[in-house]
């Protein structure tokens, strides 16, 4: 008699089930950020994906809490906890984030978000500038339609944000991007030949952009202008692996063999697109004599929480090769571990080592597969510097 009453409460009966598509946002400073959520009912209980538009991940669990229905994304320590009232689910998201513990408020609505094509006039390449605190910086913002209507990607010198989906009204737009650790807004209006809009980072962060189609001259730092190297010694690196034992330049398996190390970090998403890639090259050029090397920036400096973090993503894409513990996302604390590098590191940062240990490349940023052709060109790329790297002896 109990779970039946539970489950009429959070709206599992067959009146007004919690199973199906949910109209979702996030309610931040400067608009709502909107996505989908979908319940699916299993044998064992509940499981649910987060949409952005077409794109979506699966929920690590959904959990049910007395009159609470949680939505956990725990790739990133993240959830929502929300409550029924009527038709409607209203809560709060809350994770540890990448600069501090966050709250913000939640809502959700059965049904689905409408769907609706931009004009041609919105659509295409853009480049634009972002203005903060009388500081200028560029991105690239890419705009088609898909099959739930407007989508894009925003391209910064450190790599893409992902799929951003949205809705149209005339000459408006707002784009989001929510995947339980980078909650991103996107709102802009077109006026004459120009785009002008604002950036939404977080509940409160808003921050002014102007954009003009693109005309292909370049308008970002090229990925591998970023950061330099010093080159006259080999790389080093000493941190301690998820066991507590510490590695560094001299082990063995790194001694004359082409090295890939990963700068990453589990809150950045961008390191969840880069993952798979890195491991596939790894699988395709190990047995000629590459290795590779993760080392992890992340939330806490707690290696109780930290690293079962790293060991989360590291078995969710099934990582071969040793994941260490470097120390925090701070941008003045990444650096100051990093003596050899110059330049903001960017997360995720690929640098590529010769078989005498000296850095060969570094690669700021990543492409995912939001930003498509880019992406193509970046795998080539990463493909032809190792096969160049095993060929020196």
């Amino acid at each position: 008699m109990w779970l039946a009453a539970l489950l009429a409460i959070l709206g599992m009966g067959t009146d007004s089930p919690l199973t199906g598509w949910w109209m979702a946002g996030l309610d931040l400073a400067g608009g709502q950020l909107r996505f989908a959520i979908a319940i699916e009912k299993t044998k064992s209980g509940l499981s649910g994906r987060l949409c952005n538009g077409t794109d979506c991940q699966p929920l690590s669990r959904v959990a049910l809490r007395g009159d609470t229905v949680v939505f956990e994304m725990g790739d990133y320590a993240a959830a929502i906890s929300a409550t029924r009232r009527g038709d409607s689910l209203v809560g709060t998201y809350h994770n540890v984030g990448s600069r501090g513990p966050r709250v913000i408020p939640f809502r959700a609505a059965k049904g689905r978000w409408p769907a609706g094509p931009a004009a041609d006039s919105l659509l295409g390449r853009w480049d634009a500038t972002f203005i903060q605190d009388w500081q200028t910086s560029p991105r690239v913002f890419v705009l088609r339609n898909g099959k739930a209507g407007l989508e894009g990607t925003v391209i910064s010198n450190s790599g893409d944000y992902g799929l951003f989906w949205g809705q149209v009204s005339a000459d408006s737009f707002a784009l989001s991007h929510f995947d339980g650790s980078f909650v991103y807004l996107l709102t802009g209006r077109l006026s004459g030949d120009t785009l002008r809009g604002t950036f939404h980072a977080g509940l409160r962060t808003q921050t002014p952009w102007i954009a003009v189609r693109s005309t292909g001259a370049p308008h970002l730092t090229p990925p591998l202008q970023v950061i330099a190297a010093d080159t006259a010694a080999p790389f080093r690196f000493s941190f301690p692996d998820l066991n507590g034992v510490r590695l560094d330049q001299s082990d063995p398996r790194f001694v004359g063999k082409v090295v890939v190390i990963d700068i990453f970090g589990t809150w950045c998403p961008t390191c969840h697109d880069a993952a798979p890639t890195l491991v596939q090259l790894y699988r395709d050029y190990h047995s000629k004599g590459l290795e590779m090397l993760g080392l992890a920036y992340e939330v806490s400096g707690d290696p109780g929480i930290d690293g079962k973090l790293v060991r989360r993503y590291q078995e969710k894409f099934g990582i071969p090769f040793p994941l260490l513990l470097a120390g925090t996302n701070d941008p003045e604390a990444a650096a100051a571990s990093q003596p050899q590098l110059r330049g903001v590191i960017a997360f995720p940062t690929t640098i590529f080592l010769g078989r005498d240990g000296r850095v060969r490349q570094i690669h700021a940023g990543f492409y995912g597969p939001a930003t498509g052709a880019q992406y193509d060109r970046l795998v080539t790329e990463f493909r032809e510097e190792i096969e160049r790297l095993l060929k020196e002896r």
